[in-house]
């Protein structure tokens, strides 16, 4: 049997997604499993994800997009496609490529081409991102595997990591913090830089080392907080592929990060996440396992999905340096 499963468009939900397809490989152990991604990270999900075949999708963005995938799909003669992307032109793909089952969510009018679907009421209790996509499943008759998700991450980018802190001018000998500054999605999800200095000099000043790293929507933060602590941080943001990165975070002793896909690889990486939520709900998309707290201020205008905070980022603005630090060092040897 040969199954497609169409991972979430972004690196956050495809990694939320991962303990769906361990379900799906344990309730089909013989079957072939391809996972379809983003070309923007499909790489990246092969080299961490040594067991799967995974297929780098373009962008869907026309119709000849999508005769070229769908043919190419069609040729490899799939069983079961199973869609965790709930956008139309997905469902559309598997329809197109002529998979005989076709298994998801009922949204966005694509129902009549899902030959097995699940339709969410207005009453229904919303789920955390990685526990909507296990509802599925689980509705479809499925048994779910609800135990904790961890990565085993190759070696060589552990290595990576360190060779990279090292290079940097870190001591791998001593521990570090790995701080994610910034936010692809917008200003909104950034805890204020001047907050973010505070942290980093009481870091320093407790003779621990502080790496920061992102993608390079954070390096502009990155060189103002490399500026304000002197040098004396790893600026590793903007400069690292994802699969160093992941060394880095793992090479590391805590991750502090606001609500993004790093924060969820960290998460199932097994370091220790602080996630600091302001415009975004920890409840629905934090960090879904021990070890790991998401800190979050109640607030009347969260949660949001502005880019840039209209009023005065109140909801992140509440997080105080010194109650970030305390859940750091709950996580360090006294």
């Amino acid at each position: 049997m040969k199954i497609a499963v169409y991972l979430p468009a972004t690196l956050g939900g495809s990694f939320l997604s991962l303990p769906t397809v361990r379900t799906l490989q344990q309730n089909f152990p013989t079957a072939e499993i391809s996972l379809l991604g983003s070309s923007r990270f499909a790489a990246f999900l092969q080299n961490i994800l040594p067991g799967f075949e995974v297929i780098s999708l373009p962008d869907l963005k026309d119709i000849a997009s999508l005769k070229r995938t769908s043919s190419r799909l069609k040729k490899m003669n799939f069983d079961l496609g199973l869609l965790l992307d709930e956008s139309f032109a997905s469902a559309l793909l598997f329809y197109l490529a002529r998979i005989p089952q076709r298994w998801g969510y009922d949204r966005e009018g694509r129902g009549f081409m899902l030959t097995r679907k699940l339709r969410l009421k207005a009453t229904d209790p919303r789920r955390h991102i990685k526990d909507h996509y296990l509802h599925l499943l689980q509705k479809l008759g499925l048994q779910v595997d609800e135990q904790p998700f961890f990565l085993k991450l190759p070696e060589r980018y552990i290595e990576l990591g360190v060779e990279n802190l090292k290079q940097a001018g870190l001591d791998p000998t001593r521990p570090a913090i790995t701080l994610k500054p910034g936010s692809s999605f917008g200003a909104a999800r950034v805890w204020p830089v001047t907050r973010q200095e505070e942290l980093i000099k009481k870091l320093l000043e407790k003779d621990l080392q502080v790496a920061l790293i992102g993608s390079p929507a954070s390096q502009s933060l990155s060189r103002i907080l490399k500026a304000s602590a002197d040098g004396r941080v790893a600026d590793l943001a903007g400069s690292l592929s994802l699969e160093e990165t992941a060394g880095v975070i793992a090479s590391s002793k805590v991750y502090v990060g606001n609500d993004s896909g790093l924060t969820h690889l960290a998460n199932f990486l097994g370091t220790p996440v602080v996630g600091l939520y302001g415009p975004t709900d920890p409840h629905l998309s934090g960090p879904s396992q021990a070890p790991s707290v998401a800190l979050k201020k109640i607030v009347p205008c969260s949660p949001c999905s502005y880019r840039a905070c209209p009023y005065d980022h109140r909801c992140l603005n509440s997080i105080e340096v010194e109650e970030v630090l305390d859940v750091i060092l709950t996580f360090l040897p006294s």
